[in-house]
């Protein structure tokens, strides 16, 4: 009555299937090229800030790159990078907080009182306390709890 063997699937699911697998493997491939060439960058800027040998680097290299592939496919098995993804999402889809706002202003303080620094040694003088004082105590007042 009912043959399953001559039901046919339609084209447009095979092809789905196939491009799905196929855009799973090449995002897999991403991965693994990310985890290289972080690695080549890890490794490089090591050489260069501890003045190691090119023997050194020659030995330690390919055990360097092998960790990395096995953290890298550790985290694949564990679905680690998904977990990552959804945390991406729900931080790149919430309104900003009141919270965003004093944290970015702080770090515009920071950034003002450090490029004060360097103009200050450029021109060889003295960092004026009381002006960065201001600064910060102006920043203070507008962030500080209100008291009960």
């Amino acid at each position: 009555m009912f043959n399953n063997k001559k039901i046919r699937k339609p084209r447009w699911v095979k092809t789905a299937r196939f491009v799905g697998r196929q855009m799973s493997r090449l995002k897999m491939g991403q991965s693994y090229y990310q985890i290289a060439m972080s690695t080549i960058s890890a490794v490089s800027l090591i050489f260069i800030a501890f003045e190691l040998t090119i023997w050194i680097l020659i030995i330690a290299f390919p055990l360097i790159f092998l960790g990395a592939f096995l953290v890298g496919y550790f985290m694949d098995i564990y679905n680690i990078n998904s977990m990552e993804i959804f945390k991406t999402n729900e931080i790149t889809h919430r309104f900003l907080t009141t919270s965003d706002e004093k944290n970015q202003e702080f770090q515009l303080l920071q950034l003002e009182i450090m490029l004060e620094a360097f103009k200050a040694m450029n021109e060889n003088r003295k960092i004026e306390p009381k002006v960065l004082l201001k600064k910060f105590e102006a920043y203070y007042k507008k962030w500080k709890a209100p008291e009960e």
